[in-house]
Order: C-alpha cells, then sequence, then structure tokens
C-alpha cells in the first residue's frame, strides 16, 4: 500500500466513522484506519449506550453545545435510517426535602438550550416510574437510548457506498510531516500512505499518536466503570440517575432496548486496558442503587466494563479537546483527546465541527 489520500482517520470508533461519513459528502480520497479487527471495540461499544441531553456541562463548554446539538442530529440519523432506539427520558433523583441542587441543574440545562425540563415532586415522579424513590427529581424528556452497534454499522456502510476505504487490523506505526502533507507507516512495513490531512480519533490511544508527530502534551488517564445486571428488574420506564459529580454523571439505572436494567458505570482510575470485573465494588453499587430503586444484593451481577479517556484530571471540568494543530506547525493534523461521555451522544455533531476546523489556519 502506497497510494495518496485526502484524509486519513486514525480510530474506527463511532467518532471515527461519524467523521467518514461527515467528510465524505465533500472529499474523495478518504482512509480509516483500525487497529482492531471490526469497529468500535472500546469505548464505543463498552458503554451505557445513552442519548445525553446536555444539562450539566459548563455552559459554552464544547461537551455542551456538541451535547445538545447532537442530540437533535442522533434521533433524526436514527429515524432516518431505522436504527433501533427509544427516547425514553431521564429522572435525576435527590432524597434532600428541599431541592436547591436540582435546582442548580434546571438553571443550568436552560442555559445549554434545554426545554420541556421540569421540577417534579415525589408523587410526579412516580407517575413517570411507579418504582423510583426521591422525595424531587428533574425530569429531562429528550434523553433516551440507541443501539450503537446499529449506529456504527450503518455509519460504516454509508462511508464505504461514498467509496471511503476503512481498513481493520492496521496499527499506525509512525507519522512524518513532509512540506506538502504527512506521511503514515502501519505495522512496521512498507504498509505507507501519504495524506493531506491526518484526524487522530484513537480514543484510549489518542494521546499516543498525537506524540508521533511530536505533539505531547496531551496525557490520557484512564477510568474504568463497571456495570451490573439485574436478573428480575425489567421495563423501567425512563432512565433514572443520581446527582452528578465533577467526574461523572454517576452510577445509573441502564436500560437495554429489549428492557433489561443494568447499573453503572462507577468509576476508578486504572493504568491499563483490562476489561475483567469483580466483586469488589458490588457492595458500594447496592448501597447507592438502593437511593433511589429497590433492589436485592442477590439481583445484580456483573455484566461488563468499559474504560473512559479522560484528560489527566486536576479536579476541575474537562471538556473535549478537538483541536486543527496549525499552531504548533501541524496544519491540518486534528487531534480528537480525551472524547468520553457524551462522545455517543455528540458524534453527528463532532464530525460536522471537525469539518468546521479543516484548513482554518
Amino acid at each position: 500500500m502506497n497510494e495518496q489520500f485526502d484524509i486519513c482517520i486514525i480510530g474506527a470508533g463511532v467518532i471515527g466513522l461519524a467523521i467518514a461519513e461527515r467528510l465524505s459528502r465533500s472529499y474523495n480520497k478518504i482512509l480509516v484506519a483500525e487497529k482492531e479487527a471490526f469497529f468500535g471495540q472500546h469505548v464505543s461499544s463498552r458503554n451505557s449506550e445513552v442519548i445525553h441531553s446536555g444539562f450539566y456541562y459548563p455552559q459554552n463548554s464544547l461537551k455542551a453545545k456538541l451535547c445538545v446539538e447532537g442530540n437533535k442530529m442522533i434521533y433524526d440519523f436514527a429515524r432516518k435510517y431505522s436504527i433501533n432506539h427509544k427516547k425514553c427520558g431521564k429522572l435525576i433523583v435527590d432524597n434532600a426535602i428541599d431541592s436547591k441542587k436540582l435546582n442548580i441543574l434546571k438553571k443550568n440545562a436552560e442555559k445549554n438550550g434545554l426545554s420541556e425540563i421540569q421540577i417534579l415532586n415525589q408523587d410526579e415522579s412516580k407517575r413517570i416510574e411507579s418504582r423510583v424513590k426521591c422525595k424531587n427529581s428533574l425530569w429531562i424528556p429528550s434523553s433516551g437510548i440507541i443501539d450503537s452497534h446499529g449506529l456504527m454499522a450503518k455509519l460504516e456502510n454509508i462511508s464505504i457506498s461514498r467509496n471511503v476505504s476503512i481498513i481493520y487490523n492496521t496499527r499506525l506505526t509512525s507519522i512524518n510531516k513532509t512540506s506538502s502533507d504527512y506521511q503514515l507507516q502501519f505495522n512496521n512495513k512498507d504498509d505507507i500512505i501519504n495524506s493531506k490531512i491526518v484526524i487522530n480519533s484513537a480514543g484510549l490511544w489518542s494521546d499516543h499518536i498525537s506524540s508521533m508527530i511530536g505533539i505531547d502534551k496531551y496525557k490520557i488517564e484512564y477510568y474504568k466503570g463497571d456495570y451490573y445486571k439485574s436478573r428480575n428488574l425489567r421495563n423501567l420506564s425512563c432512565l433514572i440517575y443520581p446527582l452528578p459529580s465533577v467526574k461523572s454523571l454517576g452510577v445509573h439505572a441502564v436500560l437495554s432496548l429489549n428492557g433489561e436494567v443494568s447499573f453503572g458505570p462507577n468509576i476508578y482510575k486504572v493504568d491499563k486496558i483490562d476489561y475483567k470485573i469483580d466483586d469488589r465494588y458490588k457492595t458500594d453499587y447496592l448501597s447507592i442503587i438502593n437511593n433511589y430503586l429497590d433492589v436485592d444484593k442477590d439481583d445484580i451481577y456483573e455484566d461488563f466494563s468499559g474504560i473512559r479517556p479522560k484528560i489527566k484530571f486536576d479536579g476541575k471540568f474537562n471538556d473535549f479537546i478537538i483541536q486543527n494543530e496549525y499552531k504548533k506547525g501541524y496544519r491540518n493534523f486534528i487531534n480528537l483527546i480525551g472524547l468520553d461521555s457524551p462522545g455517543l451522544t455528540s458524534c453527528l455533531a463532532i464530525a460536522k465541527y471537525v469539518k468546521s476546523i479543516i484548513n482554518e489556519c
């Protein structure tokens, strides 16, 4: 392989595929290179499959803007292509007698552009989901769930139909900037291509890809989250969340499109990518879950785990980093770093944003 491309996208997760689909409307020679044997093997498939609303992120952050825009875009895309999804809404619960924290969240949500959100009392909350336990809740009707695999399959299919080349089992080993473009080598062999534009959408490895070109200021930390599935609880009417923290939205009730209910994820730092889970956090899970639903310890069992790529945590809010690195001398090398939640919800809006920053200088 020794070809010239207009664009090379590193990573075939949901964001990389969304970018390929968007750019294939305007560019002819696009390559997506993925080191795994299939798309979306890490962050994109090991998550809650929630369509988020954008209520919680700071106003004018990329996460807020791209989540709110992406929420509408992903529902429109799912309806257009018959991707299985459900707009079920979300209750954020609080067991305090007053609702000061919920009022703060509501005001932030409204600043971010959300509408039709309401603070509900206990009786009103139970009319939406009779099994919920709370004194008050914040009702957000725009949240939902989606088949992330179906979404990725459709993005891949559309991209291929427009002659995007998607190659799997292809690991990037080096990038070199030339006078006019970038030279990329794969699999430590003679698999070399040249591309005018490089988009780093490598998820858990995005900081490593960035450092290959000499931009090593970004440091990813791995935060793991486990999921437990319920044996008996089924068919909740909506998503149920505790009050969020700076680090995460918290251990919530996760709905499947087939009616199954799981709980997760928690969040704890790890040093390597390992998806094994065990019972060590089960007691903590039950304590959190039982604040908003009655669940017996024998009812939940280990399901799966996921790992989130977060910018090195300093106790403050970490926004998405989506940047054309021309200021560092790398025009049209576009970094996407720390794209954890709400990356799935935002994927189509992220793709639109990436297109807008190509060729900026």
